[in-house]
């Protein structure tokens, strides 16, 4: 199991603001992503491609797979952790430009992450 953290930069989550945003706009697709966000905590590894994506140019990074909302996340060095570090990408957005924006915004705050530690 693994527990799950939003990470902050400068005392704000981009993670829990787009998921309260989700919450309050889009209700199905919040609920497809907190299944699939308890499925990644609760397991291993999830290897279904329809609920996690782990980053072709990116092999650290995954995207939770909800509805037409992504959300990006990182596993810790340690493994016991997984950070939810980014906002959410909506699917309906054309092109891969948007997605892979988002997969190299999340390996950005996974390197800061890694060069700051694990501040609690």
């Amino acid at each position: 199991m693994h527990r799950v953290r939003a990470m902050e930069v400068d005392g704000r989550s981009l993670a829990v603001a787009a998921l309260h945003d989700v919450v309050r706009h889009h209700h199905d697709d919040y609920r497809k992503v907190m299944k699939v966000l308890r499925l990644v905590a609760g397991c291993d590894r999830v290897r279904n491609e329809n609920h996690v994506k782990r980053g072709a140019k990116w092999p650290d990074i995954y995207e939770i797979r909800g509805g037409m909302v992504r959300l990006f996340f990182f596993y810790t060095p340690d493994l016991e952790e997984i950070v939810v570090c980014t906002n959410a990408y909506w699917k309906t957005k054309p092109g891969r430009k948007e997605q892979d924006t988002a997969f190299a915004i999340c390996a950005r705050f996974r390197d800061l992450y890694l060069r700051h530690g694990a501040e609690r």
